[in-house]
């Protein structure tokens, strides 16, 4: 009798964990078809905010010391692709400040120029993340801009897109309202 009741305890932990680590699994491989639909809806929202400041507006700046509202747009688009071209695709770190100031600047200078490069770029980083299996999300780079430079997933570095995307459209916002204009409203994901 205590062999029985030890070898289905042993089953029930075993078949337990297999299913835990099934779920978890399962859960894990919707990342990229998740992670895709929430910048897909990041693109939107961006670009929703891009819209609702008139073209006449794109060179405010709520401060001397800030990007203008069309900085912030070209820099949420350049950075984006900057972070997933280094990060997630493991290309050389070419980063020239005066050249990529320049080029926020004539960019954001220029409403359509800034929602073409919003939808391209985002475009580019959800093929990239589209194209990725478990494995590839698993892989790591080193995080260099941070002062200890962790070493973090190719995961994580997707979410630290978002998490950028999200702080500088929140300036953005910002801007919008100062200028009366309203904002789009909130949306999560």
């Amino acid at each position: 009798m205590k062999n029985s009741i030890a070898y289905f305890l042993f089953a029930a932990v075993g078949i337990s964990l297999l299913a835990f680590t099934g779920i978890n699994k399962k859960s894990k491989e919707g990342f990229s078809s998740s992670f895709s639909e929430t910048l897909k809806s990041a693109k939107a929202y961006t670009l929703e905010v891009a819209e609702k400041m008139p073209a006449e507006d794109y060179s405010f700046k709520p401060h001397d010391s800030v990007r203008s509202f069309g900085e912030q747009m070209a820099h949420i688009a350049m950075s984006t692709k900057f972070l997933n071209d280094i990060f997630i695709k493991g290309e050389e770190f070419k980063f020239d400040p005066v050249a990529t100031g320049k080029t926020e600047k004539m960019t954001g200078a220029s409403k359509e120029a800034c929602i073409e490069m919003i939808n391209s770029n985002f475009d580019e980083v959800i093929a990239t993340l589209e194209g990725m299996s478990e494995a590839d999300l698993e892989e790591t780079f080193v995080f260099a801009f941070a002062p200890n430079k962790p070493e973090l997933t190719k995961e994580q570095g997707f979410l630290f897109i978002r998490d950028h995307i999200t702080h500088h459209r929140g300036q953005a916002i910002t801007s919008l309202r100062i200028k009366g204009h309203n904002a789009p409203d909130y949306r999560p994901f």
